[in-house]
């Protein structure tokens, strides 16, 4: 077999660099002018990206020019999501329309438009058929609740402690703390606080709030949260997988996992770590410690 000629890996290199911007989504106009830069000037410029273009689309893969900037509309390869994938991406496409526009939901938006360019022609035609039929209602919140969340948005930016009194389970709790930022999780709405009494972080569902009151006194320090330190036994050990905002520093002398959590809300934390039962100790702070007794005694009276 003769060997490919410079001109020919010249050529496949180029193609891969203009799949790589495209891939990155970072394929503008002048940046695709570097990749050809050798053999086009700005007159010939078209002609011979269209020749590279062509070579992209007999392969399948169509590209589109939206102002200065090119776009992929399907991958290389495509996967051929089910009617029941469809929805769950469905889904989650609604529930950006509650987020803030922050980090959280540019990745979410980011995550969505990696699996829609993969979409099979078969998968694009169940989105096209379902799309309607499909909607994650959480307007409850913003109907009900539409002023509370604002004025939470409010006291994130002004920073100043606050007094909230608040239902949980059977009664009612105060505390004082410093505002973080307004939650939305488990089609729920959350205000996140941090308590400096406790040193941790408590996210309250709006609805549970009672009363709000604003202290003239401002947290000049950064709130960090308590860490909580718990161990982890037998084949649990073995298999759990660290959450985002979790470290450990490996296995002690009896083979058990030291894990330390940070950031969790402590309510959320403790109702996770009472479903390992026997095989998961919390080891510090005693605060956490004694909430986990007093879980567990509250248990044990069912069979009282």
């Amino acid at each position: 077999m003769a060997r490919l000629s410079e001109k020919y890996n010249d050529s496949c290199i180029k193609i891969f660099m203009l799949l790589k911007l495209l891939l990155e989504d970072n394929a503008e106009y002048s940046e695709i002018m570097n990749i050809f830069a050798d053999e086009a000037n700005a007159s010939t410029f078209p002609v011979v990206l269209n020749k590279y273009l062509n070579t992209l689309k007999i392969f399948g893969i169509k590209v589109k020019k939206v102002k200065n900037k090119y776009h992929l509309l399907n991958m290389p390869f495509n996967i051929d999501f089910n009617i029941d994938d469809i929805k769950t991406v469905i889904l989650l496409k609604s529930a950006l329309s509650i987020l803030p526009n922050n980090k959280s939901r540019e990745s979410l938006e980011d995550f969505i438009k990696s699996i829609e360019i993969r979409y099979s022609d078969n998968a694009k035609n169940i989105a096209n058929s379902v799309t309607s039929s499909v909607h994650l209602d959480l307007s409850f919140y913003f109907t009900t609740f539409h002023d509370q969340i604002l004025e939470c948005e409010r006291l994130c930016t002004e920073k100043r402690k606050l007094e909230i009194t608040y239902i949980v389970n059977d009664g009612e709790n105060t505390i004082i703390c410093s505002p973080k930022e307004v939650k939305y999780q488990n089609r729920k709405v959350c205000f996140s606080v941090f308590n400096q009494l406790s040193r941790q972080i408590f996210d309250i569902p709006i609805d549970n709030i009672k009363s709000i009151k604003q202290l003239p006194t401002v947290s000049t320090s950064k709130d960090v949260s308590m860490s909580v330190v718990f161990k982890l036994k037998g084949r649990l050990a073995e298999s759990y997988k660290l959450k985002e905002w979790e470290y450990s520093n490996g296995f002690d002398e009896n083979g058990n996992l030291i894990v330390i959590n940070s950031s969790e809300d402590p309510d959320a934390l403790l109702s996770r770590l009472m479903k390992y039962a026997e095989n998961c100790v919390v080891v510090t702070p005693k605060i956490m410690k004694d909430r986990m007794r007093d879980l567990i005694d509250k248990v044990l009276e069912n069979y009282a």
